[in-house]
Formats: C-alpha cells, structure tokens, sequence
C-alpha cells in the first residue's frame, strides 16, 4: 500500500476521532468557541496574554464556558460569583490539581503543588502544620523576617547608590527566610550554591511564562521528541532536585529524632513513624518534591512582587513619598518596622495590596480538576475536567476597582482613608487550594517594602515617564522587565532628645579651706539639687506622695509588701501615680485599664527595661531580661527562635516535661510518705527541661554540680526578696563561672553543622558575625543570656509548684476535685497530656488560681491580676475564678502573670506547660498530707519585695 495512502488515512481517522470526541461532550459542558480537531481553540487564543482573551470569551460565553487546550477541554470560570460558588460553595469537588506536564515531569505527581487525592491532603497537611510549628503564624517567623530585612538593607547599602539590577538582591531574602524553615540556615548572599540556586529559579519563572511552555503543557508528547526552552526548565529543576537530595542524605546522617531541626528532619522523623505502613505517601521522593514545591512558591513569587513593586513605586514616586512619609511618622528611623505597625499605616498597606492586585502574578492560577462529578449551573461537568479559574477576572474587576488598569492605592482606601478589605483581592486563590504560604508571604512583603523604603530613595536612571511597566511575557505569570535602579540611602536624623543628668560635682580645695565646711557646703548643695530637680520635673509627671530630699518616697513605703503600698496609694492618687526611689522618680501603673493601655497600646514605647543595679552590676546589661534597645532585640529574638526550635511549643517539648514528670514522681517515691521539705525536689524538674535545652542534658537529681546550681538559684531568689541583696552578686558570680565552663567546653566540641543546644547555637550565630565591630553575640552576653535563661525557666516555675502544692494542702475540698476530675479523664495508668486540659476545666481553673493568687512577681504588674471587680473576694483561694455557672473554664483578660506586651515573659508557653503537666502528674499519684492542722497552714509569703516565695514547709506525698 502507498505510504502516502496510509498517511492521510491515518490523520483522516484522527481527525474523526477528535471531531467525535469533541462533540459527543459538548452538549453536556457550558459553552464555548468552536474548537479546530487536535488543536482546539488555540488559534482563537492569545497565547501572549491568555487572561486578555479569556475576558473576550467571557462577554460572548458568560462567566462559564468551555475551552479546547489541543483535544481536551477546559472549563473556565470568570468573575467573583462563579470562582466563588465553585471554589469555596464546592470546595472538595473543585479541589484537584490540573494536569501540568513540565511540572509532572519533574515531580511525578509528587509534592503538594500538584498532587491529588490523598496524597495532596497528607502532603498540605503535614507541611502546613510542620511550618506553623517552625514559626509560620507566630512572632518568630517575624523575628525571622526582620532579620533578613535588615540583611537585605546592607546589601543594598553595598550598592552606594550605583546603578544596580536588582533582581538577584531581592530573591535572596524570601528565599532566606524558607530557607532557615527547610535548611536550618540562611545563605550568605555570596554563598555559591546560593547563587547557582537563585540562578535555576529566576531562568525558570521567566521560562515558565513563555508561550512555548504553554505550547508544551497543551501537548504533552513534545517534551520527551523535540528540543526548546523546555528542556532548560527540566534541567534546572533536576539541579534544585539533586541540591535538596544531598541535603536530605546529610540530615539522615545527623537525625536526632528528640530534635528536629528544620523541615526536612521533621519529614524524616514521619518517614520513620510510618516506616510500617506500605501506602504512607512520606517517602524520599515525596520529601524531596515538597521540598522544591516550597522552594518555588516560598521564593520566585514573594521575589518577583517585590521586583514588580519597586519598579511600580520608581515610576509612581508620588505614591512612594506617601508611603515613606507614614514609615516616618509611624515607625520612624531609629527601629525596624513590624506586622503591629500594619493596623497604623493604611495607606502603606494599601499600596502593597495594589501593587498584589495590578501586577496580577500568576493570571490563570494553577489548574484546577473535578474530583467528581458535577452538576454547576445546568451544565454537566465530568470527573476529571480541567478547570481554568481567572484571577484577572477578580483582581481587575472594574466595578470592584474602577480604572482597574491604574495603579492606585485608592482601590484599597475607603473616603476616611482608612484600609478597606475586599473580597476580590485573591492573588493566593481560595478555596481549598488557597496558597498554603499566604501568611508568611503577606508578611514578607510589608515588612520588606516598609523596610527598604525607611532606609532608601528609589531612583531610575531614565526619566518616570518612559520606565515600563509591560510584563516581558504573560503566558503563565506576570514577569516584570529587567531595570536598574539606584538606591539612595535616606539621611540620618540627627536631632536627638537632651536630658539634663547630673555627672558629677567636684569641689578643689585652696588653701585652708576647713573639711567640714567642705563637707557642709557639699551637703546643702546636693539637697538643693534633690529637691530643685524633684520640684522641676514634677508638674509634667502624675501625682503622687511629696518625696524627701535624697530618700524620695522609700519611708512610705512597706518594703516587705510594695505591693499592698501602691495599692493604698493608688485609692489616693489614681491608676498612675509617681513615687521617688530616691532622687529618681517612677511612674507606677496599677489596674487593667491602665497596664493594658501601657503595655499593649503603647507597647514600642514602654518596652524598655528599668534599672536593676544589683543584676546590671553582674549582667553588665546583657542578656534577655534586664538589656535594652538593639541589645535586648536582637537577643531576644535569637533566643525566641532557638528555644522555639529546640522545642518551645511544639510536641517534643511536651515529652520532655512528660519524662521528667515521672523523674519527679520517682523521686517523690522515693521518700516513702515520710516528712519532706519538697523545696529541692521541686526545682530540679523544671530546671532539667531548661537544661535539656541549654546544655543538651538533664541532670540526676543528685549531681554535684546540680546541686550547686540548685543552691545558689534558691538563694538568690530569697535574697531578691529582701532589703540586702550583696549575697546574691556572690552566688551569681559562682552560676556564671560554671555556664563558662560549659561553654568552654562546647567550643571544643562545636560542629556548626549540627548544634546540639542553645549554646551551640549561640557560638555558630557568634561565628557568623564575628567580622561585624558592634555584634551583640559575644561570650559575655552569652553567659548573660544563659544564665537569665535559667532564671526564666527554673526558679519562677518551680516557686509557684511549691506554692501551688501548700495551697492543695491547705485546701483538701479543692485538691479532691482536682483528683477526681484526674481520675475521670486520664485515670492512672497514663500520663497526663496537654490534650486533657481542655476536657478538665477544673483543674486548669485550679492552675490558673494558684498563679493570680500567688502573685508571684507583684510589682511588674502591680496588683493587676487580684482586681475585686474580675475576681469578687481576690484574697481567697477559690478556682471558681476561673469557672463560669456551667462549671467550663473561662478565661480573664486581668491574668497575666507572665506580663503583657512587649516584655511579655519569653518562655510562657513553656511554663504553662510545665505547670499543668507537673502539678496533675503529682496529684494523679499522690495524696498530700499535713502533718498540723489545714488551718494552721500559712501561706503568707516570706519576703515580698521582689518576689513572693512561700514560707518553709514539710508534707507527706502517700502513693495512691
């Protein structure tokens, strides 16, 4: 037979065979243009600009009509109604990923971009949880975020206001900021697989968004038989592939599954909780195609908006001196901007909304498919339909936003010039697909737009009017055109407050003069001074009690109980009064109303931390609980985003306080019911989590050095309590000694790439920025931190379990609730969990009483947790507190005995962990008992200056 004869017989029955295809479906679909056989409505397309052509179809079809890509049809959906109703009203039916072959090819269904069914739900959900763990959500990933802003400032910097592209700049520091959550670390921006990494994903955003791509997507066979651009993207992909492979087979060499490190061990440790189970999706191929799903949706995209908006805001430089007239009058120069900030600069705010809604990054969305099939809006869609959802549609809605093709701010202000949300701003999708990063990338950038525009001028080397703002190609996603711009560093303030402080005062002696003259005439001078300078300055401060020259207000007051002193005088002289401690005054702030409105409301203001002689003469200033300004925020920060890593808040740090509970128990056994002082006992356990976490080690009970250390804690914390405080630079000077020690010994044995502990991390953070003259990471204000660590975590928690167990001895009715409730919801053959806590109000009601009643550190919120309006009869013991008419826990805005705003208590989330898990794992196993009278216990403190610690006292713990 002739092979021409074969040839054309062959593409006629094709061509049937697609005709037939075609239109035996068609009527069951909405409608759409007449496609051609194989190819479809390709030709009626725009390939340049599909969503131009898809709001053509729109006004001739309606907002649901049907597409030929080649032989398979497409359903779009155009405008709010109909994405909506489809994407939220029908959520699962609509939540398959579309066929995409480049990317298929590539990760074989794999990851959570585009994978289906079950695969996809596990794959989300472990990610999203595992990132939220690792910071997504919380303050941490801001710390995170702020750090990497201000990198990416001094990068800028290095420009010198040179004409500069860019691009590469701007994708290291989202990728950063993923990188810390996948990798554990950062890249430094000249890193050279950093710079291969960046290189692989700018070549492919912008291959990806050609029409040859989309050529390929539409007709799969081409990427396997004929060459093209194509090819490139696969090959960067492999290269992004085999980099996260190597990396995984280092974490699996150096897996310590108590200790996650980052994102990829968190995967392997799931790998091997469901090593037994022959269909787990959480497989090596699996890792490695999340990994580089994360990789492209945490990096290229945050990165080309912050492209596409610095070009927009060069050529709009109206709008930018609006945005950085805000930074200035809200932020100003001297801090770096924060999320809290968002809520007090709307119009900052709403540029970088627009700057979202104008560029239009991804045009079409990701395709989405039918999980089933659908009856929507009279048409009959089959399972497996590819579903096209236009963006545009919504994000250039011109009744939504009138002039949609304008860049204004004003789409997002309403008449007030306040902020206005709309419901059309989707440029992460909705529905179940909805970017699984939106919060982190909504974060990005407002901080890093806010933060380049506090520090620099944007200037374009041609004239605003000719800067161009046309995407390069808009096939997949919207690219901007390559610039350069020069970044002009913004002048310094150099006006500064002046205080008028007293520095000294020296007399020469001439002559004969006689001593006692000299010491007479000193001495008046000096009272003079005092009472000049408390007269002066009173009238702009509250009111308050008339001080004394040189001892201020320190007669009025009780200094073994401060706290019922501001009581009195607040009845006096209102929520906010001033006192004298000597010739300095203080503002004192007592009640709900006024802490709240201090702490939270004016929280940048009042965070700094007031003068502590006694620790500033051992701490030097360092550390995280008596530092200031830069010091204190960046320290504190490291130490969030450590201690959080190494556990705070997530799952491993419970088992670790479950272990020691039943180290506690062990050793409560083991005094066999008979008399014990619990002072000791009850110190080592949430001494040893905090250890586990500085040191990488618990102690046993009976270590030497543990022992020491539990001493010297002890004392000083009796010793802050009372008028003479000299002991306590003794015992801080021996703590800090033995932390040097252990630091000494760290750096012997240090490998940067896999920190064991705190210490660890704070030595490789010390590395990293030891050619930096003004680093705060040094060894001293290590062993500061260290030591306020312990502080923090041991002797706070472990002061209010001794108290908490003498008022259960003292209150037997109310121990005995607690025990049943324990017996009803855990029994006793486990251990309590965190879980349980919210099925046993009672007993949490019991842990919250016993914090607002002991009152531990009085004077940081004076008296603010004992208000008789919130809790009628405040100086009862009473869990009823804490308890509605229904007996359910309910919560009080007035407790906050770890603080509020800014200086709120770092490791809160720890400590109330700690307490819940301790105290119901001892009354699970034990009864406590008496040996005088329950009304002959006295819970009165012993000293309470500082502190409230509970007079000496001996129980029985009897076995259950």
């Amino acid at each position: 037979m002739d092979p021409v004869l074969v040839l054309v017989f062959t593409v006629s029955c094709l061509l049937l065979l697609s005709l037939w295809r075609q239109s035996s479906g068609r009527g069951k679909l909405p409608p759409g243009p007449t496609p051609l056989p194989i190819i479809g409505n390709i030709l009626q397309i725009d390939v340049k600009d599909i969503s131009k052509s898809l709001n053509k179809f729109s006004k001739v079809y309606g907002p649901v009509f049907t597409l030929y890509f080649g032989m398979k049809p497409s359903v779009v959906l155009h405008g709010y109604e109909a994405m909506k109703e489809a994407l939220v009203d029908l959520g699962e039916e609509f939540s398959g990923r579309g066929s995409f072959p480049v990317s298929e090819k590539v990760n074989k269904g794999l990851g959570i971009l585009f994978s289906n069914g079950m695969k996809w739900k596990e794959i989300r959900r472990f990610s999203i949880m595992t990132l939220r763990n690792f910071g997504m959500g919380k303050r941490s990933i801001e710390d995170r975020v702020q750090e990497e802003a201000q990198c990416l400032v001094e990068e800028l910097r290095k420009t010198k206001g040179s004409p500069c592209d860019p691009t590469f700049i701007l994708g290291c520091a989202p990728c950063n900021v993923i990188c810390s959550i996948i990798f554990q670390k950062r890249f430094d921006y000249k890193d050279e697989t950093f710079l291969n990494l960046m290189e692989k994903f700018n070549e492919n955003i912008r291959l990806l968004s050609t029409p040859w791509i989309q050529v390929c997507n539409t007709f799969p066979a081409i990427i396997d038989y004929f060459p093209g651009s194509h090819n490139q993207v696969l090959k960067n992909f492999f290269y992004v592939k085999n980099y996260v492979l190597e990396k995984v087979k280092e974490h699996q060499k150096t897996l310590d599954v108590d200790n996650p490190r980052d994102f990829i061990d968190c995967f392997l440790i799931k790998m091997e909780q469901e090593k037994h189970n022959p269909k787990s999706e959480f497989t090596i191929e699996s890792l490695v195609a999340t990994v580089t799903d994360m990789f492209g949706a945490g990096t290229e995209t945050t990165s080309t908006t912050l492209r596409y908006g610095l070009l927009l805001l060069m050529k709009h430089a109206d709008i930018t001196a609006k945005v950085q007239e805000e930074i200035e009058h809200v932020v100003g120069r001297n801090r770096s901007p924060c999320m809290q900030d968002r809520s007090h600069m709307p119009y900052t705010d709403a540029v970088v909304h627009e700057i979202q809604r104008y560029i239009d990054l991804i045009p079409m969305n990701l395709p989405h498919s039918l999980t089933c099939d659908v009856k929507f809006r009279n048409y009959f869609i089959p399972k497996g339909t590819t579903v096209i959802t236009s963006l545009t549609s919504m994000l250039h809605d011109d009744k939504e936003f009138p002039n949609p093709e304008k860049f204004d701010p004003g789409h997002f202000l309403d008449e007030n010039g306040n902020f206005k949300k709309s419901d059309y701003f989707v440029p992460f999708s909705i529905g179940k697909r909805m970017c699984a990063g939106e919060g982190l990338a909504r974060m990005e950038l407002f901080l890093f737009f806010t933060t380049i525009l506090q520090n620099f001028n944007l200037k374009p080397l041609v004239d605003v009017k000719d800067i161009d703002t046309t995407p390069i190609t808009n096939g997949f996603g919207h690219v901007p055109p390559l610039y350069q711009a020069r970044f002009i560093p913004l002048a310094a303030s150099i006006i500064k407050a002046l205080d008028c402080k007293l520095t000294g005062v020296s007399l020469r002696r001439e002559g004969a003069m006689d001593p006692v003259l000299v010491l007479v005439l000193t001495v008046s001078c000096l009272l003079l001074l005092s009472l000049w300078r408390q007269s002066s300055g009173r009238g702009k401060l509250p009111p308050g009690p008339t001080p004394l020259p040189f001892v201020g207000n320190i007669l009025q007051i009780d200094v073994k109980d401060i706290g019922k002193s501001f009581t009195n005088f607040s009845k006096v002289y209102g929520p906010v009064f001033t006192l004298y401690f000597g010739t300095k005054p203080s503002v004192v702030v007592h009640g709900y109303e006024a802490v709240k409105e201090v702490l939270d409301d004016l929280g940048e203001e009042f965070s700094g931390r007031g003068s502590s002689p006694v620790v500033d003469r051992m701490n030097n200033g360092l550390g995280v609980i008596f530092s200031n300004g830069t010091t204190w925020k960046e320290l504190r920060r490291f130490s969030l985003m450590t201690l959080r890593n190494f556990g705070m808040g997530k799952r491993s740090i419970e088992d670790r306080i479950q272990e020691e509970a039943q180290c506690l128990v062990e050793e409560l056994r083991k005094t066999n019911g008979s008399l014990c002082d619990p002072t000791f006992i009850l110190s080592c356990a949430p001494s040893n989590v905090i250890c586990s976490v500085i040191f990488h080690n618990r102690f046993d009970y009976k270590d030497e050095n543990f022992l020491n250390l539990m001493e010297k804690f002890n004392e000083n914390f009796k010793i802050f309590n009372s008028p003479w405080m000299q002991k306590a630079l003794k015992n801080f000077a021996e703590i800090k000694s033995y932390v040097l020690k252990r630091v000494k010994e760290h750096e012997e044995t240090l490998d940067i790439n896999n920190p064991r502990d705190f210490i660890d991390c704070f030595l490789i953070k010390m590395e990293q920025e030891k050619n930096k003259p003004h680093s705060e990471f040094t060894t001293e204000s290590l062993l500061a931190t260290v030591t306020d660590l312990f502080v923090a975590g041991s002797e706070t928690t472990s002061t209010t379990l001794r108290y908490g167990l003498l008022l259960l001895l003292k209150h037997t009715e109310v121990t005995a609730k607690v025990q049943d409730e324990i017996d009803h919801v855990i029994g006793r053959h486990r251990s309590p969990c965190m879980q349980d806590r919210t099925r046993m109000p009672y007993t949490d009601a019991t842990v919250h009483e016993i914090q607002r009643y002991v009152n531990l550190i009085p004077n940081n919120v004076p008296h603010a947790a004992t208000y008789d309006k919130e809790f009628p009869n405040a100086k009862i013991f009473d869990p009823g507190h804490f308890l509605d008419e229904k007996g359910n826990f309910k919560k009080s805005d007035y407790f906050m005995p770890f603080s509020t705003g800014k200086r709120m208590c770092v490791g809160e989330a720890l400590a109330r962990m700690e307490l819940f898990l301790l105290l119901t794992t001892i009354v699970q196993n034990f009864n406590l008992k008496s040996l005088v009278d329950t009304k002959e216990i006295d819970t009165t403190p012993l000293a309470n200056t500082f502190g409230h610690v509970p007079p000496s006292y001996q129980l029985c713990f009897i076995p259950r």
